[in-house]
């Protein structure tokens, strides 16, 4: 069994709950970030959307594969925005 297959038995709600609270955090660093004036407030909305695309993924929208490769996609270019941004 690979590890994590005990996750499976879990119910989707579980996992739509954290995604949620995922979002939530995502948008008080945004808030925060935002109010800070950090140079890379805005980098942080790529988070919320993978986030997003994980509960698109639930909603039956996106297949995991493609949820796993958006989020991917989409948190490596907020942490290249924000290596770029940092001095």
């Amino acid at each position: 069994m690979p590890i994590g297959g005990f996750l499976d038995s879990m119910p989707t709600a579980v996992f739509v709950i954290f995604h949620i609270i995922f979002l939530l955090v995502g948008l008080w660093v945004v808030m925060k970030a935002s109010k800070s004036k950090a140079k890379f407030a805005s980098a942080f909305w790529l988070y919320i959307l993978s986030q997003v695309g994980f509960l698109a993924v639930f909603g039956g929208i996106f297949t995991l594969k493609m949820g796993v490769l958006l989020e991917q996609i989409l948190i490596l270019i907020m942490v290249i925005w924000i290596a770029t941004k940092t001095k």
